[in-house]
């Protein structure tokens, strides 16, 4: 190989390390995001018979102090689900840990916390207020173009009258501070 190619091709190798070093660095700090996907609710059939796949959405305020932790406030609403005529509303606010993988130009994560949850449901017979804190836990992959980023991600919350409930979303992260 030749002196110049050597040269070109550590020029190139450097240049690519040093943008995604550089990317990871806009990437850290305080941020805010936003997130639309599919949420997925499947109530135990004793409890309320509604399931539903519907539109979810969620909000979220982080701090990453390091490139492979941060911390994560969020709320999410699951949409309304029906069975016939019965239907239930379910939101919840979580707390989450997530730690990340130090590859470069993606973010492949994993997420843990506790989310504390509210379902409202209705029928024209019956209805209920249920409140809790469950385990939530995820994980998701992302980019980011300076303080800008892009999430994909998907999200299980184990709520306790619920034998599935869980939200596959696709959002943008802004780091700010």
């Amino acid at each position: 190989m030749s002196l110049k190619l050597s040269a070109a091709l550590t020029a190139g190798v450097l240049l690519i390390a040093a943008q995604a070093s550089q990317a990871a660095q806009d990437s850290l700090g305080l941020y805010l995001g936003g997130s639309l996907g599919d949420a997925m609710q499947q109530f135990d059939p004793s409890t309320f018979s509604v399931h539903g796949d519907t539109t979810g959405y969620k909000f979220a305020v982080g701090w990453r102090p390091l490139p492979v932790v941060a911390a994560e406030l969020d709320y999410t609403d699951f949409g309304r689900s029906y069975g016939g005529i019965n239907y239930a509303d379910t939101d919840g606010l979580g707390l989450f840990a997530l730690g990340f993988l130090p590859i470069p130009v993606v973010d492949v994560f994993g997420k843990v916390g506790v989310v504390n949850w509210r379902t409202d449901a209705n029928s024209p017979f019956y209805g209920f207020h249920r409140t809790g804190s469950d385990l939530g836990y995820g994980f998701g992959a992302g980019t980011s173009w300076g303080t800008l980023g892009v999430r994909v991600e998907y999200e299980r919350y184990e709520v306790s009258h619920a034998s599935d409930m869980g939200l596959a979303s696709v959002g943008l992260v802004w780091t700010f501070l």
